[in-house]
């Protein structure tokens, strides 16, 4: 076909690295583009994506250093074990769990190594429905094409849209914070939301969630009530039917949050969780014809196929499926052995489990 590569993947993610990965050992030129734009607040991390780098193994760390302490705490002494708990080090988690981290990234580039796909830390854009213009950091542009695509770049936390929103953090930036967060907001009632919550408190932090209506919408209500007094039991304290309309910092580093009621408090470290969007807008989709959504950024698709033919979307980018690591790795597998294999095995999105830990783990 006189391209570059037969396929290149956008996005170094789960389902971005299954994809490419799954390629090449069908015997597709395949390459993977991975780049990441910094947080608002400064965080970046390496090859893996959301789910490694800043969302499920952190998260599952985390969660497991609240067990831990809660455990110790409450439960060692029955078990005739003496109690040696004592203060949390933020600082040590942060630094283990972000070492365990970086041991995955470099895994991850071996890995592709290995698979015989070619590895780029540029950030892509299309040109045409077969040129990619590509970026590296230091700022040089060059030019690749390809056969086919696949577009997995996942999605970004939305941002708090109020006065003095730029102050909060994000899953983006806790996970990598250098020193503790102290006393903090949590902002939303997802369960981004609340296992963020879960496990700041249970490692010891005073923590409040301010919820704008329910908790886990699209959950079992039951199951969501339980986990709300659960947690209230736990010392999560929850700010009910409020939104915060403006932050500011005081005292240096605090920051003062007022809630739509009029009522306000002092926090260190406002994070906030109501919701991901589709991590599209300099991809130049406007070049290929393809129309994300408005709301979210994301890309309607049938069969992971987009509105231009040789180009597809895999993962969180996709619009209408669950936004799960293994859904994405299962969907890039499958869709590059319809593509390089000879398959006609489609993924199937119906039914699909999930969990949440918060710290009590709900599945």
């Amino acid at each position: 076909h006189g391209y570059d590569y037969d396929l290149v993947v956008i996005g170094g993610g789960s389902g971005g690295l299954a994809a490419s990965k799954e390629a090449a050992s069908l015997g597709a030129k395949t390459a993977v583009l991975d780049f990441v734009k910094p947080s608002p607040a400064g965080t970046s991390w390496g090859l893996g994506g959301t789910c490694v780098n800043v969302g499920c193994i952190p998260k599952k760390l985390m969660h497991n250093a609240a067990i831990i302490k809660e455990g110790v705490a409450q439960d060692a002494a029955a078990f005739g074990i003496t109690s040696t708990g004592g203060e949390h080090s933020w600082e040590t988690m942060r630094e283990n769990v972000q070492n365990h981290i970086r041991g995955l990234n470099f895994k991850y580039r071996v890995n592709l190594r290995e698979k015989n796909v070619t590895y780029l830390n540029k950030l892509g854009k299309f040109v045409d429905a077969h040129t990619l213009e590509v970026t590296d950091k230091k700022g040089r542009v060059s030019k690749i094409t390809s056969s086919r695509f696949v577009i997995a770049t996942g999605g970004r936390p939305s941002p708090l849209k109020c006065e003095g929103g730029e102050l909060a953090i994000s899953s983006d930036d806790i996970f990598a914070l250098e020193k503790s967060p102290g006393k903090v907001l949590c902002v939303g009632a997802s369960y981004i939301s609340l296992e963020c919550a879960g496990f700041l408190a249970g490692v010891g932090h005073d923590v409040t969630v301010a919820v704008r209506s329910i908790l886990l919408r699209g959950f079992d209500r039951e199951c969501a009530d339980l986990i709300g007094s659960y947690m209230a039991d736990h010392g999560v304290a929850f700010k009910r039917e409020v939104v915060p309309t403006k932050l500011e910092k005081v005292d240096g580093e605090r920051i003062q949050v007022t809630f739509s009621d009029g009522s306000q408090d002092v926090y260190d470290t406002v994070l906030v969780a109501i919701g991901r969007s589709g991590d599209t807008e300099k991809l130049g989709l406007e070049s290929v014809g393809i129309k994300a959504n408005e709301g979210n950024a994301k890309i309607n698709c049938k069969e992971e196929q987009t509105s231009c033919p040789n180009i597809y979307a895999i993962g969180d980018v996709m619009e209408g499926i669950p936004e799960l690591t293994p859904v994405a790795i299962q969907a890039g597998i499958n869709l590059s052995r319809r593509l390089f294999g000879g398959s006609t095995e489609s993924m199937d999105y119906k039914n699909i489990c999930t969990t949440v830990f918060t710290p009590i783990e709900y599945g």
